[in-house]
């Protein structure tokens, strides 16, 4: 004898499995949020630009990062997550400190680099500094309403690659032209 359909009761599949299944997809999909790198403490401090022009387009410094950790690793590549309205990313470079110093803050394109080296990764030694550091190239397209914000890595480590958000926090507003760029 069978059982009809109306009369078969599913059983429902926990939520535990379902969270334990997303977790594994999300990890093996994405890699696991890393805690090796730490950014150059004066880049999460919010920096500025005042004089910037709809059309223009600008260099924002990205964070000089140390490896906390006691096992060498090298930075793959580095974007800018949160862009808000009136800004738009229209491309990355890796730039090389120097002897200079890692520069801080919006820079208009054009202006001179140091070795620019052209999205190539980032080795960064075990409990040492980068010597180079990412850009985000941003083209202002209207009044800017926001921050950009929240710098997100991906790194590997041995075998393993991971993805970490290290504070940065540039404001771009619109004001009068400075003379070099007008």
């Amino acid at each position: 004898m069978s059982i009809s359909k109306s009369r078969r009761r599913s059983r429902p599949f926990p939520a535990a499995v379902f969270l334990a299944l997303g977790a594994a997809l999300l990890t093996s999909c994405s890699g696991s949020g890393g805690t090796a790198l730490e950014g150059d403490a004066k880049a999460s401090n919010l920096v500025g630009y005042d004089h910037a022009q709809v059309g223009k387009e600008y260099w924002v410094t990205m964070p000089q990062m140390s490896n906390t950790s006691g096992k060498p690793l090298t930075v793959l590549s580095a974007e800018i997550a949160h862009v808000p309205a009136g800004l738009r990313i229209t491309g990355y470079r890796v730039a090389d400190a120097g002897t200079g110093g890692h520069p801080i803050g919006v820079i208009p394109v054009g202006a001179e680099v140091a070795d620019d080296h052209k999205g190539d990764s980032i080795p960064v030694k075990a409990h040492g500094w980068s010597t180079l550091y990412y850009e985000a190239r941003v083209k202002v397209t209207g009044a800017v309403h926001g921050d950009l914000s929240t710098c997100r890595y991906e790194y590997r480590q041995g075998s393993a690659t991971y993805h970490q958000d290290l504070g940065c926090d540039t404001r771009i507003r619109l004001g009068k032209a400075v003379p070099a760029e007008g």
